[in-house]
């Protein structure tokens, strides 16, 4: 190998290294970048888990407070499983067992029939 040859193949790899840096600058402020970014996020994704946090106490602060301050309704007595079962059955729904909440479509079924009868004996 001549000199020639020699410079002109240490010229190349010389400038080989250059983009190698470059490439390399290029890569580290990419990730500085990078990396500021995500810590400004978890900072905003951590102020915006606390402005949460203190919005949930705020309304189960007010909800305990209306709780308090509702005048108590008075408890309704529990309707007669006779009556809820003919409620169901005349809105058209089966009370039967085998198809318990199915629509009747408007036809009458004598095994619901059957259960409304032995609920009134």
């Amino acid at each position: 190998m001549d000199r020639n040859e020699l410079f002109a193949r240490l010229m190349q790899l010389e400038q080989h290294v250059a983009r190698l840096n470059e490439g390399m600058q290029e890569l580290k402020a990419l990730t500085v970048e990078l990396v500021e970014e995500n810590v400004a996020l978890q900072l905003e994704n951590d102020n915006f888990k606390t402005l949460m946090q203190q919005e949930r106490d705020h309304v189960e602060a007010a909800q305990v407070q209306e709780a308090e301050t509702a005048p108590q309704k008075p408890a309704k007595k529990p309707r007669q499983s006779r009556e809820y079962f003919a409620k169901l059955y005349h809105e058209g729904f089966h009370i039967c067992h085998d198809v318990f909440g199915k629509h009747r479509h408007g036809e009458d079924c004598m095994f619901c029939l059957n259960v409304l009868n032995e609920k009134q004996e």
